[in-house]
């Protein structure tokens, strides 16, 4: 067995997906873990300053040894490098979980618009949790290149999309048998589990309201911020920080609903497919991976209120196909914790014996 290896993460943004995937990775994983991070607020002020934050911590109380960084997007890892030189001499990953480059036809400067390009270029590989991710970030990164004459002069793409790797998250998707195991959840067709985080709430809006002038009783179960959505649904919540209740509530739910477009990843959906939530989402972004191709007409809408409304019929009043279950159960495996788990631990191998090979020579 290869020998365990000490990694030292630092998530500036420890919340939502992030949390959740260094969770089970941290529980799963082989290798010695040690986590610094920060809680998730106000992201443009984590990749101004977190690089600041976390130096000044390392550098007045850490001992011990390093094998490899893992850190986030989130982070300015050049920053963090140009702080702490003996931190860039390690083998480091940076996972994307997002990206906050600017839109590919923006021309007004954004603040911090370079620091996700400035970390992948620092980082020695980078990890993207969907092939969608992994191709419009490298769309959005050639154009904001191509913006900056400074760049242009020594273009940083091909070596950046030569140390691009897709590796989905792991996540934990035994929470629903594990309820299951110790309590009944009676299904209730008609409820609706919706997620509002970064959703288009107006499209939301609009399509229940179609749905509930078309006769249709339904009741929705919340997770996120309500400010923007209709008070004419009933409704019930639960926390944003509690991932086992809102398994529960999925268990409890006939239809797993999101308003998120562009979405790199979605670990709510995917905890709702394993929980046998019909998933009703976008055609768009990742959405298009995390379902199977052949139930891509029954789960996925147009983006229009319209066709929201007729996909949550759709699914009350026609019969799904017979392999819907087998396929969403494939379509699920590459994220299950030990098999992701297996594949990071393998890869953060393989780079820390190349850097140690490296450097021996």
């Amino acid at each position: 067995m290869a020998a365990q290896l000490d990694i030292l993460a630092l998530e500036p943004f420890y919340g939502g997906a992030r949390r959740a995937m260094l969770e089970t990775l941290i529980r799963c994983s082989r290798h010695r873990w040690t986590l610094l991070k920060l809680p998730p607020r106000r992201l443009e002020r984590r990749l101004a300053v977190a690089a600041y934050w976390f130096a000044e911590q390392l550098s007045r109380h850490w001992v011990g040894r390093v094998d490899l960084l893992f850190t986030s997007e989130a982070m300015n890892l050049a920053d963090l490098n140009r702080l702490m030189p003996s931190m860039a001499k390690l083998p480091s990953v940076v996972y994307f979980h997002d990206n906050q480059l600017p839109a590919v036809e923006g021309d007004q400067p954004t603040q911090n618009e370079l620091a996700n390009l400035s970390t992948a270029m620092a980082a020695g590989e980078i990890w993207f949790n969907s092939q969608y991710h992994q191709n419009i970030f490298e769309v959005k990164a050639s154009a904001l290149v191509a913006r900056h004459p400074e760049l242009m002069s020594r273009n940083p793409m091909p070596e950046v999309v030569g140390k691009s790797v897709l590796m989905v998250p792991p996540m934990d998707l035994h929470i629903a048998r594990h309820l299951q195991a110790s309590e009944k959840f009676p299904r209730r067709p008609h409820a609706i589990f919706l997620p509002t985080r970064d959703a288009d709430m107006e499209l939301l809006n609009r399509g229940l309201t179609i749905l509930q002038r078309r006769g249709e009783d339904f009741e929705l179960v919340t997770v996120g911020p309500l400010d923007d959505l209709s008070l004419d649904f009933p409704r019930s919540t639960i926390t944003e920080v509690d991932d086992y209740a809102q398994v529960a509530g999925m268990l409890q739910s006939g239809i797993f609903l999101s308003g998120r477009f562009g979405a790199t990843c979605d670990h709510q959906a995917a905890l709702a497919l394993s929980a046998k939530c019909w998933p009703v989402l976008p055609a768009d972004g990742a959405y298009n991976e995390l379902i199977p191709q052949p139930l891509h007409a029954h789960c996925l809408y147009d983006g229009s209120p319209d066709g929201l409304c007729h996909r949550i019929q759709d699914s009350w009043h026609q019969a799904m196909p017979d392999q819907a279950d087998e396929e969403i159960a494939k379509s699920l495996t590459p994220f299950d914790a030990i098999h992701a788990c297996r594949a990071m631990d393998e890869r953060l191998e393989q780079i820390v014996s190349s850097a140690n090979g490296n450097l021996r020579r």
